[in-house]
């Protein structure tokens, strides 16, 4: 491709983006009402995150107390601890995924903000498969074994 070329490619490929941003994102901020609805749900979203956080780990505290009244064996009692820990920070970790989406793309949607999202994404994610692989013993894309 030649710079003449190329630089038209760009020309258009910027009209494009700004075009689609314009189309998408102006109606939110020409609306103070929804953008502060949707504010408070990504704060939501967060929040419930925290609280599942919290109750697992009671729950887990709850249930080691139980196996050690019941004498039953540590490796036991500290496998079912993480599990319990461990499903409900996966399950946190999707709740705070949608609230960084949330933020990032309908408020405040800039090439650094969604640069910032993709890497919080690809970490949540990469924390998502060790959780499911610690607390499961397989990886997200290993077949059930039957």
């Amino acid at each position: 491709m030649n710079k003449l070329n190329g630089g038209l490619y760009k020309a258009w490929l910027y009209r494009i983006s700004f075009l689609a941003y314009k189309l998408t994102m102006e109606p939110f901020y020409s609306f103070p009402k929804l953008t502060s609805i949707i504010e408070g749900i990504s704060f939501g979203l967060e929040i419930i995150a925290v609280v599942i956080i919290s109750l697992a780990i009671i729950v887990a505290l709850i249930n080691i107390v139980r196996h050690f009244l019941k004498h039953e064996t540590t490796q036991e009692s500290i496998n079912a601890f993480k599990r319990t820990v461990g499903k409900g920070i996966q399950v946190a970790l999707e709740l705070l995924i949608a609230a960084d989406i949330i933020n990032t793309v309908v408020l405040s949607a800039t090439l650094e903000n969604v640069t910032v999202l993709a890497i919080l994404v690809l970490i949540r994610t990469f924390l998502s498969w060790t959780l499911m692989f610690e607390t499961e013993g397989k990886w997200p894309w290993s077949k059930r074994s039957e």
